[in-house]
Parts: structure tokens; sequence; C-alpha cells
């Protein structure tokens, strides 16, 4: 018995209010026993033996309201006491890191229809212009295109060896003049693991085709799941016609999904979103992305972000960029979505619709160093 009270004493020091409750049923309990007790006397005696009692009784209930109010006093008493915790401790911390996370770079005038740079790691902005406005992104595009092809691999829907034909279309798009091509053979067969690769490193439009069909069937199925994943991603002010990043004029008779005047369109915010989102499920494509060169038959084909160090064309080379994707378009001008590592930091941009085939490149490295220097101070 004692056993059990005192287990139920503790129970109650959890909180007042619980040390009130467990003050006032046990003093009742009493009360109820003592009644119980001298249940004849009080019943059949009377004058002053009853009025003993009586006093007893308003005794005990003193006694309960006195404890009850000492319990909630003592509570609160504790309850504004300081005490160290960790969370206490953590909570002088967060003035600092809030003023990090909201670290940003004054107006640079980059040079773009849509600027963004923010920080991988926990998505925080540090520069941004017309970031939610829906632009045509061309080949940037692909980064979709990658992501729905790496899921269907990792799910075991397609295989890296995979042998594919590609079809009619592909080999139309393939042998366009002026479209990013790695030209393929029709009738050869090609594994899932060089139309990646083609795709990813060389913007190749007809391997981003050849995939786009053999995951789901047809390019108009994937496309569907493509949107379907952006609405999955939050991804709101984003919506695709292709696989590849090509307007529907451009397809012609091949294309399937909306008018023959549309074409894909992304919000640099979305981009970023999107590059979160693809380096965080599947970081391995850095070491697809970063590769400066692929090769096709007796064809070797460079890498179209010549911001890698190791491409550093025109002197764009940056040290740490790894990735991610190019894109051009005459309706979506100059694209470039980067991303670079430099003291532990990663970073991701976007510019949309810069000048210049160069000008995408250089406004990208006046933000990273920007970037850099604002957070090393």
């Amino acid at each position: 018995m004692a056993s059990k009270l005192k287990d139920k004493w503790q129970e109650s020091r959890k909180t007042p209010l619980t040390r009130c409750f467990f003050v006032c049923e046990e003093s009742l309990l009493v009360i109820y026993a003592a009644i119980r007790f001298n249940e004849d006397i009080l019943l059949d005696r009377q004058g002053t033996t009853m009025k003993l009692y009586k006093w007893v009784i308003a005794g005990v209930l003193a006694v309960v309201v006195a404890s009850a109010f000492y319990t909630i006093k003592n509570g609160m008493e504790e309850k504004a006491e300081p005490k160290s915790h960790p969370a206490a401790v953590s909570s002088h911390k967060k003035p600092k890191e809030e003023a990090k996370k909201k670290m940003t770079l004054p107006n640079m005038g980059i040079q773009g229809k849509s600027v963004l740079l923010l920080n991988a790691k926990d998505g925080s902005i540090l520069y941004e212009k017309n970031i939610h406005e829906s632009l045509p992104p061309a080949s940037i595009s692909k980064m979709m295109t990658e992501l729905l092809v790496l899921r269907a691999v990792k799910k075991g829907e397609i295989q890296w060896d995979q042998s594919i034909t590609i079809s009619d279309y592909a080999y139309a798009i393939s042998s366009h003049p002026g479209f990013a091509s790695i030209h393929l053979e029709k009738g050869k067969p090609y594994t899932v693991r060089e139309l990646y690769e083609g795709m990813a490193i060389r913007s190749a439009n007809e391997a981003a085709i050849a995939l786009a069909e053999t995951v789901s069937g047809s390019e108009k199925d994937f496309v569907a799941d493509m949107n379907k994943t952006a609405h999955q991603l939050g991804l709101t002010e984003t919506h695709f016609v292709d696989s590849t990043g090509l307007s529907n004029l451009d397809l012609g008779e091949y294309y399937t999904t909306g008018g023959p005047n549309d074409t894909n369109v992304m919000s640099a915010n979305d981009i970023g979103l999107l590059a979160m989102e693809l380096l965080k499920e599947f970081p391995e494509v850095i070491d697809v992305m970063k590769q400066s060169s692929v090769t096709f038959g007796d064809h070797k084909y460079t890498n179209t972000n010549w911001m890698l160090p190791q491409i550093n064309k025109h002197d764009l080379g940056y040290a740490g960029v790894d990735g991610l994707k190019t894109g051009f378009t005459d309706e979506a001008g100059y694209c470039f979505a980067g991303t670079v590592k430099k003291d532990g930091v990663r970073l991701i941009s976007v510019v949309l619709g810069a000048p210049s085939k160069t000008a995408r490149y250089t406004e990208t490295k006046r933000l990273y160093d920007a970037a850099y220097n604002l957070i090393s101070r």
C-alpha cells in the first residue's frame, strides 16, 4: 500500500495541477475513512460530539485548500525559474543562425531575364531577380528528364545496360542541323547508360527522347510524368510539353503535348528547387555532369558546361564547379543552371535569358565570387 502511494506521489509531482489533485484526493479519502469509522457516533450522538466532528471535518477541508494553494504557487515559481536545458542553450545560437540564413547580396545588375543564387544546404536565397517568372529554360528542362530516368533505374523499371534502338522521331531530331546531338545511328543499339551520359554531358536531344520513350513508352506519357512530378515537388511555375526543352515549333510534326507554338516553361525558383531535389536524391549525378567529354563512335563530344575547371573554355573555368545544365533556344536565350562547392559550401545558380553564350558564365562567376566573399566574413 505504502509503495503504491509513493508511486502515485511521484507521478503527481509532474505538474502543479496534478499535485493539487493528489492532495485533495488523499485528504478526502481520509475524511471518508473517518466518517465510516465513526459512523455510529455521527448518527447516534448529539451535542458536543457532533460539533467536534464538524470542526474536524472543517479543519481537514481547510488543510486541503491550503495545500492546493501552496502546491499551485510552488509550481508556478518552479516554472518561472530558468533551467539549464539543451534547448535553452541552443536558443542563444538562433540569432546568429538566422542572420546567416538571411545573408543576401546587394543588387549587382546581373545580366539575364531571371537570376537566382541559393545555398544548396537549406535553400536560403542569396540573390534573386524575377525568380518567379515562368520562362523557357531550353535544355535545363533535361534535369527533370534526368531525375525521372534515375528514379526508373532505382526502381528497376529500366537497367543501365539495357539495349535501346532509337525511334524515327529520335533519329530525326538527332540529324537535325543546329540541335545539340551525339548523332545516333538508326538501327544501332545503345545502352541506357550511354544515352544518359550523352544527355547529361552533351545535352543530346535525341538521347533524352529515346530515354523518355524507354521509361514511359512514349514521350507524351513521359511528359505527363514530368508534369506530375513537378506538381509533387511544388514547382508551381513550371509546365512541360517535351523531354528536351525544344519548342513545339522545333519538333514540328513530332510534338505531342500542347499547341504548335508551346514550349517548356520554368521559373528560376522552380529550377533551383528541382536542382536541390536532384542533388539530394541522386548526389552521384555530379560524377557524370562533371565529365569533360563523352565518346560515341569515333567522335568525342565536349561537355557544354564551360565553367568546369577541366574545360575552362575562354578562360571561364571556376574551381569547384561540377554541374549542372546548360540551355539555348532562340526563344529562351542563353541559360545556365550551375552548382559549385567551395570550403564545404555548395551553391546553386540559375541564369535565364543571358544576352550571350559567355555572359551566362561570366554573370554566374560574379555571383559565386560575391557569395563566397560574403560567406567568408
